[in-house]
């Protein structure tokens, strides 16, 4: 028997061992903390798995009735909604073989929640890359267990699945439509206007992404993955993907959900967001909390665009962001005619105002009828949403200029106090 077989079915017969990569003994790799040392290489793996495939066939896998599904919840203080998080997986109509509370630099009970919740832990060791560190770190060690035909989920801990969530993202893909498959996000009840003007702009984002035919990020409140594939970006890191070789999720870029989506999809993978797959995630508190939220995943999607470069997967990305900023351009222009206009001859045209107010007064109320009274009240309101938008505009240029001056936004956590009570988990749709 050849050396290279005999290799690769030690290492079905040993799946404990895991896989490594080349990046484990880099500095890098040291800096972000790779947990226990690790004994697989990723290209070898797939180069051994081709050889043995073309002389004998595949390696039979273990005799299962379906794929294993490994949930990992990203948390970093989330003591007050993490049995939610959980429970929401627990009572999935297809749950998952096992639950990894992936617990972060965490200085509240947040483990100690989560064992009392029945599922595993995996504590962080050294992490400075934030959720992307931590989730490299946890992929590190479970990935050596599972097959290629299995699948992982990773979801936020601030962040709640609909009951048939996993079974319709695993139908989806296993029925060779994409390779990872994400939900549409809703936002929770509560946190008063602001949180109102966040869930009818949730909801509006919800139903594009329904009407797509691939999503334009896998979301972080929950996305599903096929272990083959973020084998594939692992070892393609610092080749044909930006990146450091061995991660999983990039741990230079802010917005690792965006990141990882661009690099799935330069492999030539397919991401959608399939029906039956919502998810309820928090809101943010305060206008100020908001604002760092939003400056973070801009000045993040532009970073990583820049990564990238102009290629065919990313041409669609650059069209968009070009055209967000020529709409926000094109709305201060006519700001400042119609100002300069009542400056000179003070009177409206009431035929003509009505007019176009009415479309898109229509347009609004249409897109969040499905957010229920509360989203339509406040579309009808016009003034609120239309504020709203002169906020996102403040973001969208302030991004700019961070990602020209190539300055990095913080990460912003909301730490919510568990004395103040559960999240609202009141669903919108």
């Amino acid at each position: 028997m050849p050396d290279y077989v005999r290799e690769l079915r030690e290492f079905r017969v040993h799946p404990a061992a895991g896989f490594a990569s080349r990046a484990a003994s880099a500095p890098h790799a040291a800096s972000t903390g790779t947990g226990p040392p690790l004994v697989w290489d990723v290209q070898r793996r797939f180069r051994l798995q081709a050889s043995l495939h073309s002389l004998t066939g595949p390696v039979p896998a273990p005799c299962r009735s379906q794929p294993r599904i490994v949930a990992l919840i990203a948390a970093h203080n989330e003591a007050a909604g993490i049995a939610h998080a959980i429970g929401s997986l627990q009572a999935q109509s297809w749950p998952p073989d096992e639950i990894v509370v992936v617990a972060d630099n965490c200085t509240d009970p947040t483990g100690a929640l989560s064992l009392l919740h029945g599922v595993s832990v995996f504590h962080t060791a050294g992490n400075a890359a934030r959720k992307a560190g931590a989730l490299n770190q946890a992929l590190r060690h479970i990935l050596g267990s599972l097959e290629e035909d299995d699948f992982v989920l990773a979801m936020d801990a601030d962040s709640v699945l609909s009951r048939d969530w996993i079974r319709q993202a695993v139908r989806a893909i296993g029925s060779g439509k994409c390779e990872a498959a994400c939900g549409a996000f809703h936002g929770m009840g509560g946190c008063g206007l602001v949180g109102q003007l966040q869930r009818n702009e949730y909801t509006r984002y919800a139903r594009m992404v329904r009407r797509r035919s691939e999503v334009p990020v896998l979301s972080g409140t929950g996305t599903l993955f096929r272990v083959s594939a973020l084998l594939h970006v692992a070892w393609e890191r610092g080749y044909l993907l930006p990146g450091v070789q061995g991660e999983f999720y990039r741990t230079d870029s802010i917005t690792e959900d965006n990141e990882i989506t661009l690099a799935l999809k330069a492999l030539g993978y397919r991401c959608l967001c399939p029906l039956g797959c919502d998810t309820l995630t928090e809101v943010m508190p305060t206008w100020r909390d908001l604002f760092r939220q939003r400056l973070r995943w801009q000045t993040g999607a532009l970073t990583d665009l820049r990564a990238y470069g102009l290629t065919g997967v990313t041409a669609p990305y650059w069209a968009r962001q070009a055209g967000i900023y020529s709409a926000f351009a094109a709305s201060l222009v006519v700001a400042g005619i119609i100002g300069a206009s009542l400056a000179r001859h003070l009177g409206v045209n009431l035929a003509w105002s009505a007019a176009i107010l009415s479309i898109t007064l229509a347009e609004r109320l249409w897109t969040v009828r499905r957010g229920g009274p509360r989203a339509v009240l406040l579309a009808l309101a016009v003034l609120p949403e239309m504020g709203y938008d002169m906020f996102r505009l403040l973001y969208f240029f302030r991004s700019l200029h961070d990602a020209a001056r190539r300055r990095q936004a913080s990460w912003n956590h909301v730490v919510r106090n568990v004395s103040n009570g559960a999240p609202d988990l009141r669903s919108p749709v």
